[in-house]
Formats: structure tokens, C-alpha cells, sequence
């Protein structure tokens, strides 16, 4: 309870679960609960459940040239990492994942952590796609000067919010793996204030972490990964449209294209909002702009209310059940993993970074 991270995740889930309590009837938004379909949910799931396998696919594509892992022994590192991500805040749980990926597999955390990152700048490119086909059906541009209103935030940032962070650190992360030697140059001046085993052990965990940036060097590399990212989000959006219909959201619509295009819109807006750091789960910034993306589109919103909080209990739920008995049937300790993956409680940030050095070193 007295850790930063935990209220900074738990302050921003209440702004944003405020600003949605301002605009929604609560009685009506139980009474659509109780009257939806919710058998729908089980085929739901299990697309989802295959948009993990696509996500473990990629991921075993992104460390491939550490080592050749068996998508068998992947997917439980995945599950327990999305896991840790809906339980931690500031996504902790992509640090958790490659420590236990090191754990387990013996491979530099640093590099894996690489692989992480580089995972969600596509992700964020991903997203940004589905939007824009969805804009060759419906009028996106209304819809984001909409959400801008209702965030209160100008139209021109949300937009660069939206696209900046991906296509920068995309760039630095390009220009790092085809010149690995300019961040070791631009730490430099760090370096030289640090003692030097410290500074010799921030410029070593810099080079384990530009191995992992190796797909970028390769054009056909850069390509595939992109092509592996479609499925897992297409795949997701197939849950949230199929969800749609334990709340009939088709009535709302003049035909399934347009309820496709509507679900890939909500799919886009609602992820992009927790692509940066912020609460467990992304509670509070998912609800808020997938809501607000169903409202502008047509949606009454206590039907839309009431799915997106059904749907996202769907991505959320059966992850955290699952991953946490991946960890007991593992003989894991989430705690234990959780507190690896924040570096220890009282450890000194000089410290930790020579201990994480040494511990790329020593085998798990």
C-alpha cells in the first residue's frame, strides 16, 4: 500500500471512473446488465484465447535470434505477464515478463524487455490501422473532436498523443538497432559521473537491451512482425463484436459493416488510451474512450456502458484466473515475481543497476 506506483495507477482509474459517473445513469446501465446475453461470452473467450497464442507467435518471432523457445513454454510466460500487467500498475507486468522469461529460459531480461517494447510500438501502429479503416466507413474525425471535448483535452494533442509515442520511439528504437553505438555515445555523459563499475555495468544492460532490438535491422523482419500483429487485434475485435450482440448493439446499426467498422473504432480508441503507463488493467482510460466511442457512434449509453464493462471484464478476468494458476501449478510466488520485476523494495538505483548486470550473468 505504500507504493507509489499503486496510487498513481489507483488516481488515474478514479479521474477517469469519475468523469464516467458524471455522464451515465447507473440504474440504467444495471438494467441493461440484466438483460443481455451472456452465453455470448464463451465463443467470445475463446477468440481471445487465440489473439494470446497470435501474441505468443510474435513474441517467440521477436526472440528468436536470442533463442529458439517452443511455443508450448512461451504461452505460459505470456499469460502470466498479461496477468501481472491487470494486477499491477504502470505496466509492471511487461518488467514481471521478462524476468520470468530470464527465469525460466535463461535469456538476457535486458534484451527480452527489448522485445517487450518493441511488441507495443507495433501494437500502437496496429491500432492506428484499424482506425483507419474504420474511417472508410465511419466519420472518425467527428468522433475525435468529440472525445477531445469530452476529455477536455484540444483536438490537435489527443491526435499527437495518439500517434507521437509510437512513431518516435519506433525511430530511436530503428536508429538504435542499425547504430547501436550512438546510445552508449549519448549515455556518456551520464557514464562518466557514475563510479565506474556502475557506469561500466549501465553501458553493458544498454547493449543487452539493443540485442533485442534486432528484428528492426531487417526490413522482412519489420514486415512479418507487423503481419503477426494484425491477427492478435483482429482477433480481439471479433470478442468485442461478438460480445456486441449479448447487448444487440446490431440494433443501433444500419448493417454488420458498419457495426464492424464501430467495434474496430472502440477497439482502436479504447487501447490506445492505455498504451501509455497508467492503472491496473488500464481501469478507468479503457472504459472512458470506449464508452465515448460508442456514445458519438450511436450507442444510448447505458447499453454502452454496460458492454464495455462486460467486455473488458472479458480481456481482464479470465487472464488473471488463469495466470495465477500458471504461477501455483508452477510453484511461483506472484509476490516474489512481482517484487523482481520492480527490482526489490530497498535497493538504491545505482545498486540496481550493477545487480541487474550480475544477474544477466549468473544462470537461472
Amino acid at each position: 500500500m505504500g507504493s507509489k506506483r499503486l496510487w498513481l495507477g489507483l488516481a488515474v482509474t478514479l479521474v477517469f471512473l469519475g468523469l464516467l459517473l458524471l455522464r451515465i445513469d447507473l440504474g440504467e446501465t444495471v438494467e441493461s446488465l440484466g438483460e443481455a446475453n451472456f452465453l455470448y461470452l464463451i465463443p467470445a473467450i475463446g477468440l481471445y484465447s487465440m489473439a494470446v497464442v497470435f501474441r505468443t507467435l510474435r513474441w517467440r518471432f521477436l526472440l528468436s535470434h536470442l533463442k529458439a523457445i517452443p511455443t508450448s513454454r512461451l504461452l505460459p510466460v505470456v499469460v502470466v505477464g498479461y496477468m501481472a500487467n491487470n494486477l499491477l500498475p504502470v505496466r509492471l507486468g511487461e518488467v514481471v515478463r521478462s524476468y520470468y522469461l530470464g527465469q525460466r529460459e535463461g535469456v538476457s531480461k535486458s534484451a527480452a524487455l527489448a522485445t517487450i517494447v518493441l511488441e507495443r510500438v507495433f501494437d500502437g501502429l496496429t491500432l492506428l490501422l484499424l482506425l483507419a479503416a474504420a474511417a472508410l466507413v465511419l466519420p472518425v474525425g467527428g468522433l475525435v473532436e468529440d472525445l477531445a471535448e469530452r476529455s477536455s483535452i484540444p483536438v490537435y494533442l489527443l491526435v499527437l498523443g495518439a500517434i507521437a509515442p509510437f512513431v518516435m520511439v519506433l525511430a530511436l528504437m530503428i536508429a538504435a538497432a542499425r547504430w547501436p553505438g550512438w546510445p552508449v555515445r549519448a549515455l556518456a555523459p551520464l557514464t562518466r559521473r557514475l563510479p565506474v563499475k556502475m557506469g561500466l555495468s549501465l553501458v553493458e544492460l544498454t547493449g543487452l537491451f539493443i540485442t533485442g532490438l534486432a528484428s528492426l535491422r531487417d526490413i522482412r523482419r519489420v514486415q512479418m512482425l507487423l503481419l503477426l500483429s494484425l491477427p492478435v487485434w483482429l482477433l480481439e475485435a471479433s470478442m468485442l463484436y461478438v460480445i456486441g450482440f449479448s447487448f444487440e448493439l446490431q440494433d443501433h446499426f444500419s448493417g454488420q459493416v458498419e457495426m464492424a467498422a464501430v467495434i474496430l473504432a472502440v477497439t482502436a480508441t479504447s487501447n490506445l488510451a492505455t498504451s501509455l503507463p497508467s492503472s491496473q488493467g488500464g481501469i478507468g482510460p479503457f472504459e472512458f474512450f470506449a464508452i465515448g466511442t460508442l456514445v458519438v457512434l450511436g450507442v444510448p449509453a447505458p447499453v454502452a456502458t454496460a458492454y464495455t464493462i462486460t467486455m473488458h471484464a472479458a480481456l481482464l478476468l479470465p487472464v488473471v484466473v488463469v495466470g495465477l494458476a500458471t504461477l501455483w501449478w508452477q510453484h511461483v510466488s506472484f509476490r516474489d515475481l512481482s517484487h523482481m520485476g520492480k527490482g526489490g523494495r530497498d535497493v538504491k538505483p545505482g545498486v540496481a543497476v550493477v545487480e541487474a548486470v550480475e544477474t544477466e550473468k549468473r544462470p537461472w
